[in-house]
């Protein structure tokens, strides 16, 4: 286990630069420090009188702690960590386990217990810091299971996740927006200075500069980014001041490669990637590696001098440089950059390649010479909190489906979105009607199955924190809307959920369009007032779409969750029937044949 020292916060503050490092002070560390970041690559066994440094990066597991497909899981991690540690600990060198971020939001089994899960496996596994991720702000405020959502602080189920944790969590360009001062959250940090194998290790966390946009936006409020480049150079050169010998970035922001094989070649990459922007901008020698994430791709590759690895997502792969550092000066003296490696189990007995299961081609997964053995004592990290998921999944709501609910083929009605409609229209007494989520990607994730319901069974379908927003506009804008929502791609413009409304999609001058009637067919006018429940992420769109000159469009925001408005409207019904949400005859979203053809122009179309 590394000694780990956070960096004391009122020190920070003293050191706090508003901008990038001014240009001298870049210049000296550039000619102090510029052999380490022009580490060549080499084999990994140290030569007398130095030693290794293993920095293993993890990044985007999006709570999936279990294997999937026969690939990843945390305890079959903990084998392959084990391994490494092992063959370090022989050679007198030691391990650097870091996670890049977004981390938590994703799989079932961490959504439910609010990223508790995953932080008690990593406590398991040793983690030395772990950086955070635009989606590890998700959760919002600690929720209050197996009904109701929690209220108070936006920011608190990340604040306990931190607290939790046995490893800080940095965020060096995530800032209180008003001073753009770092956030003061406990166990948060911009950085931190850590002890392993006698090696001083200075670590410092960023994340994606648009990262505030791409979460929920009532969770973020307050907050701002600041430049990566900026937060890097200020905090790896503090930490070089409190006698940091090697520097690593722990970057929530990455970049896409196609081939590992030579990392100087990078003809296979993505060559305008925002991880390649920072390692160029920085200063030569300031910083020894970048462990990088947030793109879900793999990256293996030297930038500017400056190894640069990535590994994928969902916790199928981890990434991997050993660094070769001087016993008595702390110099780094080489690099070795290792290709993504795949986790698993089991392995092709003829090629080493990761399958899904154990057959009679089939060996036992080895690294480091060694057999890969899942570690137990992860699984028991976790099992607390996923006794306590398992009982919140099997709360019943008190109510049985007659049929199967389905999410839709996406492209036409949507009978459980129109359930998630009808339950966020009457979350709001008075409104005109509501829209919500169809199948496909950020939508609706699962059908719901004929019988009793349960807690589980309706979060499976929409495990989101998204809150429901009162929109008040006009029927223009509701259509400006809709127009909108069809012409994005195709894998976006899924059929929404519908409630009190009636939406014909037909075409007119060769796109969508749309024709919008209440449910007593009577026609909406331009200039009409309405009330329109929605989830936030389709609010922030009619913002965007407000036109110059035009009336305001003014929203009731909400701290309530779709999810807890659904759980309460379904919980204890006694006329929840699925020929209540697809009414044959009366559909609430239709295509025309046109619309479905692609509205090519020619005959029929509108």
């Amino acid at each position: 286990m590394a000694d780990t020292t956070p960096r004391d916060a009122s020190r920070f503050r003293r050191s706090w630069w508003p901008g990038a490092l001014p240009a001298a002070v870049a210049a000296v560390w550039a000619g102090l420090l510029g052999l380490a970041g022009a580490a060549a690559q080499a084999p990994s066994t140290p030569a007398s009188g130095d030693l290794t440094l293993s920095i293993l990066g993890t990044t985007d597991l999006h709570g999936y702690v279990f294997p999937r497909e026969g690939r990843g899981g945390l305890a079959v991690f903990g084998g392959y960590l084990a391994n490494l540690r092992a063959a370090r600990a022989a050679d007198g060198g030691g391990v650097v386990l870091l996670d890049a971020g977004d981390t938590y939001l994703g799989g079932i089994e961490s959504n439910m217990s609010e990223g508790a899960v995953v932080v008690d496996a990593f406590n398991a596994l040793g983690y030395t810091a772990g950086a955070l991720g635009n989606h590890d702000l998700e959760y919002g405020a600690v929720d209050h299971w197996p009904f109701g959502t929690g209220t108070g602080d936006p920011r608190g189920a990340i604040k306990a996740l931190a607290r939790r944790a046995r490893y800080p969590m940095l965020a060096a360009n995530l800032t209180e927006s008003a001073a753009l001062t770092p956030v003061d959250w406990p166990n948060v940090m911009p950085s931190a200075l850590v002890t392993v194998a006698g090696v001083r290790v200075g670590l410092v966390g960023v994340m994606t500069y648009d990262a505030l946009s791409l979460t929920l936006a009532a969770n973020v409020v307050g907050l701002a980014t600041t430049p990566l480049v900026g937060a890097i150079v200020r905090e790896a050169t503090a930490v070089r001041g409190l006698g940091a010998q090697v520097v690593v970035a722990v970057a929530h922001a990455g970049g896409s490669c196609g081939a590992f094989s030579a990392p100087e070649d990078l003809t296979s990459c993505d060559d305008t990637s925002e991880i390649f922007d920072v390692a160029r901008r920085l200063p030569a020698g300031l910083v020894d590696v970048i462990v990088a994430g947030h793109t879900h791709d793999g990256l293996a590759h030297r930038v500017a001098g400056i190894p640069i690895v990535q590994a994928f997502s969902w916790g199928r792969a981890f990434s991997r440089v050993d660094l070769r550092v001087s016993r008595p000066t702390g110099t780094v003296r080489a690099a070795t950059i290792f290709a993504p490696q795949e986790i698993c189990a089991w392995q092709d007995a003829a090629s080493g390649v990761c399958v899904p299961a154990a057959s009679a081609t089939t060996a036992v997964a080895r690294y480091e010479g060694r057999p890969v053995t899942p570690r137990a004592a992860v699984n028991d990290a976790m099992a607390p909190q996923l006794a306590r998921v398992d009982g919140w999944r099997r709360t019943p709501l008190g109510v049985a489906l007659d049929g199967p609910l389905g999410r839709g083929p996406g492209d036409a009605e949507s009978p459980l979105g129109n359930l998630f409609a009808d339950a966020l229209a009457a979350a709001v007494p008075g409104s005109d009607g509501a829209l919500s989520y169809g199948a496909g990607p950020g939508g609706l994730r699962a059908d719901l199955a004929a019988g009793p319901l349960t807690v589980g069974g309706l979060y499976d379908s929409f495990p989101f924190d998204n809150r429901l927003v009162a929109l008040g506009l006009r029927g223009a804008d509701l259509r400006a809307l809709l127009r909108d929502h069809l012409q994005r791609p195709r894998w976006r413009a899924r059929a929404l959920g519908v409630s009190g409304l009636r939406l014909e999609i037909g075409c007119r001058g060769g796109r969508d369009d749309v024709e919008i009637t209440r449910a007593s067919g009577q026609p909406i006018a331009d200039d009409e007032p309405l009330t329109i429940v929605v989830p936030d992420f389709l609010a922030a769109r009619v913002r965007a779409l407000t036109r110059p000159g035009a009336d305001a469009i003014t929203s009731a925001p909400s701290d309530r969750q779709v999810r807890d408005a659904a759980l309460t409207w379904v919980r204890g019904r006694r006329d929840l029937t699925t020929a209540a949400f697809v009414v044959p005859g009366a559909p609430r979203w239709t295509r025309t044949e046109a619309s479905v053809a692609g509205c090519q122009t020619g005959p029929g179309v509108r």
